[in-house]
């Protein structure tokens, strides 16, 4: 049977090898489609919120409005697909060898970096929309808080 992708996505970022069992697979089958119906309605909606208040401000507005609802829109769905994993136990997972542990470590650091990156852009952009008067902030405190972050992440996961 093919997988679906949040299962995919479960599996990739917990670092997971091994098909799930059935009620794993329902459990997950479930919560993706709460996902991904809420996240058409929110898609939908904003669209038609966005096209109807486009008469009466700047677009440029109602673009950077629509990309924060969005990002928070993303946000709390995958809050809520974490909510889930943990909710039924499917985050501690007891590692059959090293290599399958190596194998999460890696998924796990480039998991970490995808989501460096990402904010770090996000920030790079607000900062540009901003003035540009968190530079110090920016690129020296923020690094460091996530590295620390990410170190005890790890620490928690896999020691």
């Amino acid at each position: 049977m093919k997988e679906s992708f949040f299962t995919k996505m479960i599996k990739f970022v917990y670092g997971i090898n091994e098909p799930f069992d059935e009620f794993t697979n329902k459990v997950i089958s479930e919560a993706a489609n709460k996902v991904t119906f809420g996240l058409i309605i929110f898609l939908f909606v904003s669209i038609f919120v966005s096209l109807g208040i486009g008469n009466f401000y700047d677009t440029s507005d109602i673009a950077i409005g629509m990309i924060f609802a969005d990002s928070i829109a993303i946000l709390i769905a995958l809050t809520y697909m974490d909510i889930v994993v943990k909710r039924h136990g499917l985050d501690e997972y007891d590692y059959s060898n090293d290599s399958e542990r190596k194998i999460a470590i890696r998924s796990f650091i480039i998991q970490n970096l995808i989501t460096l990156v990402a904010i770090m852009t996000t920030l790079i952009c607000f900062n540009l929309i901003l003035g540009g008067h968190f530079d110090f902030i920016l690129f020296v405190i923020y690094p460091i808080a996530f590295v620390v972050s990410t170190y005890l992440g790890y620490r928690r996961n896999f020691k």
